[in-house]
């Protein structure tokens, strides 16, 4: 009952309000929330492409350094940007169980990168020209998996 409550509350805030009616407003968030998603996943797609063991020549280090703050940023721009898009339509989005199943995907997606983060203490043994441990590359199909199934699971809220 609260939840009802309180996505009627934000939906009918004045800042919903005047994202929806907003002839260009809407629109523009739902792309920088496309184009944020596209950096986040773009971003950890190269990385886990290399934890896999492709271009074993290039230093894990840094590429690390490199896309992960790409891949940071898209992540706080998907967030702020899907937020206020969730108010908009905070109760249909709600009872879209492609929705529910999305954010679960999101925080399992974030749940494999905290693992990664915890196996890779060891990572100047396997940084360059060796292929990374099992537990890494799993680690990194894992996430390809989950972060591909985000996708798919947006496209799903469209047509469910």
């Amino acid at each position: 009952m609260l939840l009802t409550f309180d996505s009627f509350w934000l939906e009918n805030s004045a800042f919903s309000s005047a994202i929806r009616q907003s002839v260009w407003l809407y629109p523009a968030i739902a792309s920088l929330h496309l184009l944020s998603l596209t950096m986040l996943i773009g971003a950890i797609v190269m990385f886990d492409l290399r934890l896999v063991g492709y271009s074993r020549q290039l230093l894990v280090t840094d590429l690390a350094q490199h896309l992960l703050p790409w891949a940071y940023g898209g992540f706080v721009i998907a967030v702020s940007s899907g937020l206020l898009l969730f108010a908009v339509d905070a109760s249909e989005l709600i009872a879209n169980p492609a929705f529910r199943l999305k954010l679960l995907l999101i925080l399992a997606a974030v749940i494999n990168a905290t693992l990664f983060r915890i196996s890779a203490r060891a990572i100047r043994v396997w940084n360059r020209s060796v292929m990374p441990p099992l537990s890494v590359r799993i680690i990194a199909l894992s996430s390809l998996l989950l972060w591909t199934s985000v996708l798919i699971g947006s496209r799903l809220m469209v047509s469910i």
